[in-house]
């Protein structure tokens, strides 16, 4: 599969997964509206970054998200949705006769779209909503009260930020009999509780020092140079080459949903894909200058 060369490493895009059912993909019904298919898309996507999955498990995630891609782009334009609908066939969809859409460019664009602004604008529609505390139960149950790994599970979430909420959620639940009471949770000790936070309060310490060290450090790059508008993007090549090996702190549940292979489109290409060590970095930035 051809590459482009990328200055710290090589991602390719694959053909279209024109086997997939774009509707399931994202979870919706075929009635849903414009409204509906951005905001699931916009949630699947930040759910499923690539870079926050362990190195085994990263070409999955690379999968996954491409998946999310393409059933965005299926049902986020009229007239391809149009056609799928009628013909149950994606690779018809992006086949339109006057249409130029190419699959390379469009998977770039949304790692393109993935910024801080838009997270904290998904971020502020999430937390405190129905969806964050149904997920927050059924993480809770999952993992039969163990905290460490519900954090892990929740997207957004943050221990030293959202541990005191979580916890009123879970004891409302625990006490109208809506989850089981677990050990792990119930019992957990005054001391490993503090041992936890005070770890999550050094890392998140750690982060928004190498934050703050980057940004001086591009700076002091950019001196005596033109400014090519870099900016956030400089910020993020310098964390992914610096912080590459510690991807594996940054874990999702990845879901196992595996499509059957079917027929394959016709392009391929290399795309650059923005870490998630950036976001995180960026909000730990933003924390420091508080």
């Amino acid at each position: 599969m051809p590459k482009r060369a990328r200055d710290d490493e090589e991602l390719d895009v694959d053909v279209p997964p024109t086997e997939i059912d774009p509707y399931q993909v994202l979870g919706l019904e075929t009635d849903a509206s414009q409204d509906d298919i951005k905001k699931a898309y916009r949630k699947a996507a930040l759910k499923h970054h690539p870079d926050k999955s362990v190195p085994d498990g990263k070409e999955a995630a690379h999968t996954k998200f491409q998946e999310i891609a393409f059933a965005f782009a299926i049902l986020s334009d009229e007239r391809r949705r149009r056609r799928y609908d009628t013909t149950g066939r994606t690779e018809d969809s992006i086949d339109l006769d006057d249409d130029d859409f190419d699959w390379a460019d469009f998977f770039k664009e949304q790692f393109q779209a993935v910024t801080e602004e838009r997270i904290d604008d998904f971020a502020k529609e999430y937390k405190g909503s129905e969806e964050e505390r149904q997920a927050v139960l059924k993480a809770y149950t999952q993992h039969k009260g163990k905290m460490p790994k519900l954090y892990q599970q929740i997207m957004l979430s943050d221990m030293v930020d959202d541990e005191e909420r979580f916890r009123k959620t879970i004891d409302a639940a625990i006490q109208e009999g809506e989850v089981e009471s677990f050990s792990a949770y119930t019992g957990e000790t005054e001391k490993s509780k503090e041992g936890r936070m005070k770890a999550a309060r050094r890392r998140r310490q750690q982060e928004s020092g190498e934050a703050a060290a980057f940004e001086k450090e591009i700076k002091l790059k950019k001196k005596g140079k033109k400014d090519d508008g870099g900016g956030m993007g400089d910020l993020a090549a310098l964390i992914q080459q610096r912080q590459g090996a510690r991807r594996e702190n940054f874990l999702d549940d990845l879901e196992a949903k595996y499509a059957p292979k079917g027929k394959k489109g016709k392009k391929s290409a290399d795309v650059e894909e923005p870490p998630e060590t950036a976001f995180t970095a960026n909000r730990a930035m933003k924390r420091s200058k508080k």
